[in-house]
């Protein structure tokens, strides 16, 4: 009498799903720069008015009120579209062929606490690292800098929190990690695959050096999360978390009046700690999401 085993069979490999991958950043892009079309034009008309406009300073289109208010609008209109969109996308190609995770089971304190403390911590080694090129190469930092501040949507604070820390990283999760992600799984390559793979094309979207680098990283960890724990909603909170540090963070320690090293301390122990989560992550089984397939 003999016995035979069966052993799981091996996903194969579908190159066409990766492919598909790359689609919501292309759909990102074209929807961001209709975005902000409205601005340069408004901008553009504006300038011929102003004697002291240098043709050469393309962001300079950007800096009249008339120019900021569509920039907003634009933004903000973006990002609700976005989500529309890619939520739909997200819903017909796999949420409905995934095991339901609900809130509760993601949303309990341990889980907030790894996802919260994760993200602050990849943002203080980001900035830890960004300290080192600045000490190496000031230039490079400095012009990612006036990028920064040239590409922003005004001063309004209520605006900035609703675009820059909550609409936007929402919009971006869909994007990323439930689409992209989602079809980089689908291919058939490993999870760790997927995960850099949709951090890479995270990075090409921000279309700057230095920024593009932060996104990478801050992509992969919260590509992470999305794998271990099977919830688009976790990675939201995390990405908001790390957007919203970024965005008033510095801002509020000069502030409270906390000193350069006192920050640069705080940047190592946050650090230290998300090292800490990632390996907890690593080591945590992932939530199986996927449907088992129909069997006649």
């Amino acid at each position: 009498m003999s016995t035979s085993t069966t052993s799981p069979q091996k996903k194969k490999f579908v190159f066409t799903d990766l492919l598909i991958g790359i689609l919501p950043l292309i759909l990102m892009l074209i929807l961001n720069t209709a975005a902000t079309m409205p601005a340069f034009i408004i901008g553009f008309m504006d300038a011929h008015t102003d004697p002291d406009f240098n043709p050469g300073d393309i962001m300079g289109l950007l800096d009249s009120a008339k120019a900021q208010t569509a920039l907003t609008i634009g933004f903000i209109s973006y990002a609700v579209i976005s989500i529309v969109i890619l939520a739909i996308w997200y819903k017909k190609v796999f949420l409905k062929k995934q095991v339901q995770i609900s809130n509760k089971e993601v949303f309990n304190p341990k889980t907030v606490a790894l996802t919260v403390a994760g993200a602050i911590g990849v943002w203080s080694i980001i900035n830890l690292a960004l300290e080192g090129v600045y000490a190496i190469n000031p230039d490079i930092i400095e012009q990612f800098s006036q990028t920064m501040e040239g590409s922003g949507i005004g001063s309004n604070f209520l605006i900035t929190l609703l675009y820059a820390c909550i609409l936007g990283p929402i919009a971006e999760e869909f994007y990323f990690r439930a689409v992209t992600q989602g079809y980089a799984r689908r291919s058939g390559i490993a999870a760790a695959g997927a995960i850099l793979f949709q951090a890479v094309l995270f990075g090409i979207a921000h279309m700057n050096p230095v920024q593009s680098i932060y996104a990478i990283f801050i992509g992969a960890f919260i590509g992470l999360l999305r794998y271990k724990y099977g919830n688009i909603r976790i990675c939201c909170l995390a990405h908001i978390v790390n957007n919203t540090i970024a965005t008033f963070g510095a801002d509020l320690l000069e502030k409270i009046g906390i000193s350069d090293t006192t920050f640069n301390i705080l940047l190592v122990v946050f650090g230290l700690i998300s090292i800490g989560v990632i390996f907890k992550l690593i080591k945590t089984p992932a939530r199986k999401i996927d449907l088992a397939p129909q069997t006649a």
